[in-house]
């Protein structure tokens, strides 16, 4: 009879071990995953905030040009057109070469991660 008691409660204590692992298991899923949707909201958030300010720098580069090249030719429409023309171009190279510009960078920035904590061995 010392047997059996003995192995219910190395059963007992080896339940409750098991539960404390699988809580603990799930508690460092919740954070791993935590970690990454910060990582990406960041990376997100920084992508805008560079957007917004590369965007405004465009548009007063682009006031500029206007202005510069209607002192230039003295007209004002003209300015503007050929400020216009400049963006037209860059939107038709940014559109012909899109690919090479930004859907492999994108490729290769999701499927390389170097910074990736190494597991611990214990």
């Amino acid at each position: 009879m010392q047997g059996i008691d003995d192995f219910s409660g190395f059963l007992r204590d080896n339940a409750r071990l098991v539960r404390e692992y699988v809580e603990l298991r799930m508690e460092l899923l919740r954070l791993q995953g935590v970690r990454i949707i910060a990582k990406a909201y960041s990376q997100l958030m920084v992508f805008l905030i560079v957007l917004l300010m590369g965007l405004f720098v465009l548009f007063f580069l682009g006031m500029a040009l206007a202005w510069g090249v209607a002192a230039l030719t003295g007209s004002v429409v003209i300015g503007y057109l050929s400020s216009a023309g400049l963006f037209l171009l860059l939107l038709v190279l940014t559109v012909r070469f899109r690919r090479t510009l930004f859907q492999d960078r994108m490729v290769r920035t999701l499927l390389d991660t170097p910074d990736e904590e190494p597991s611990e061995k214990q």
